[in-house]
């Protein structure tokens, strides 16, 4: 049989992507729903960033509530650090690091393929990328540490954005050695932190990789970028295998989740993904006493969920509104399972919770868009034209879908 040669060159790519470990092609469809399910993500981090770190969740409802964009507050109440604006120099409609961390993924993705090396994509590539747009390109140099916690504007000169504690200890490790590692002595040079915001920067990659064996091993492999806890990186595999299910299987939300956690190497995974199901059970039991909490129902839930930190003791917070994993996933899972098929619900009652809202958001809204589709049914939303990266990540996400110089071009 004499093939065509569209179909030879089609059949030579396929075996070319396969070659490079699972980068090629991301048909159509399964790339619409990848940049649905990231902007759905990007939402829920931008309506979070008013009250992100603000861990009074009555506070919050009473000036309120966090149903549209706005400028970070002035004076969250970050329990342990005292009050602060956490985001100086942003302004309604930008993110916090969980999204633009994610967005440096991209437009590494991108930068990589313009000068045709995207099938050189390595965590080692993303590594030098990631620290030299903090080193050398300024990101975070306008941070409420550096310039002030009741800062505004940032100073000429300086880019804000917010700079975790795994980073820091990351930069300050690297900044210590002479010659920049790579491989495994710069994985082992990340922070041992363990916030769940690290496990949410992966999605750009599913407009590269369409194995998926080799994409949640670099899902993983993003977060050695600055942290190098367990619990993150089983969170990344974890969410990883559940939208890789979705978007490229079809297969149905809790059924992903139920799938994706019994694979987990992690031994917690289903057991938190377990504790949010029984959360959201009890919530919805008449008799239950969490029941009848009325609109701090949600708040008290998330913050039941896991152990109490020792600064609880003296302060109202609880490890299910801060940064750690333990808390922070099964918290997520909460909102994700109740407001299934809620996607604007679930995003408010999230960011009216307070505490690391913007990590729990990028989770809840990459997993609700993946299943509904919210952002490519409701053009025009204003939380779509507030969106203030929209324009520019669309464009980002237009280039690695277009053809890669193998050619063969995307089915848009």
């Amino acid at each position: 049989m004499i093939l065509t040669s569209s179909r030879t060159l089609l059949l030579l790519t396929m075996i070319a992507a396969t070659i490079r470990g699972g980068l090629g092609l991301v048909r159509g469809s399964v790339a619409n729903r990848v940049e649905s399910a990231f902007i759905g993500g990007l939402i829920a981090d931008s309506l979070s960033l008013e009250r992100h770190y603000e861990y009074d969740a009555q506070k919050i409802k009473a000036t309120g509530g966090c149903k549209d964009y706005s400028a970070p507050g002035e004076s969250n109440n970050g329990i342990g650090w005292g009050t602060a604006n956490f985001h100086p120099g942003k302004r309604a409609g930008d993110l916090t690091d969980a999204g633009d961390i994610a967005i440096m993924l991209l437009d590494h993705l991108v930068d990589l393929k313009s000068t045709n090396s995207l099938s050189s994509y390595s965590f080692d590539t993303f590594a030098v990328a990631w620290r030299r747009n903090i080193e050398e390109l300024g990101y975070g140099s306008c941070n409420f540490i550096s310039v002030g916690r009741n800062v505004k504007v940032c100073p000429v000169g300086t880019r804000p954005g917010y700079i975790n504690g795994g980073s820091r200890r990351t930069l300050q490790a690297l900044g210590s050695v002479s010659s920049a590692p790579t491989g495994q002595a710069r994985r082992d040079m990340a922070a041992e932190v363990n916030c769940l915001v690290a496990a949410t920067h992966f999605l750009p990659l599913f407009l590269v990789f369409n194995e998926e064996e080799k994409l949640v091993h670099e899902a993983k492999d993003t977060i050695y970028v600055s942290h190098r806890h367990a619990d993150p990186l089983a969170a990344a595999e974890f969410l990883s295998k559940t939208l890789f299910l979705m978007l490229h299987k079809d297969t149905p939300l809790e059924e992903a989740l139920n799938t994706a956690a019994a694979a987990s190497t992690h031994p917690l995974i289903p057991r938190w993904l377990s504790d949010a199901r029984a959360k959201v059970a009890e919530a919805r039991d008449p008799t239950s006493h969490l029941s009848q909490q009325g609109p701090l129902m949600d708040d008290i839930a998330i913050t039941s969920m896991s152990r109490l930190w020792d600064i609880g003791k003296s302060e109202p917070i609880k490890i299910g509104k801060a940064s750690p994993t333990e808390g922070a996933l099964p918290s997520a899972l909460y909102f994700v399972l109740k407001y299934m098929g809620n996607f604007e619900e679930a995003l408010v009652a999230n960011a009216e919770c307070g505490g690391d809202s913007a990590a729990r958001g990028i989770v809840i809204g990459m997993l609700l868009d993946a299943h509904e589709g919210w952002v490519k049914k409701n053009e025009g939303h204003r939380w779509l034209t507030g969106l203030n990266e929209l324009e520019r990540v669309k464009r980002q996400m237009k280039i690695l879908r277009e053809d890669r110089g193998d050619g063969v071009e995307e089915e848009l």
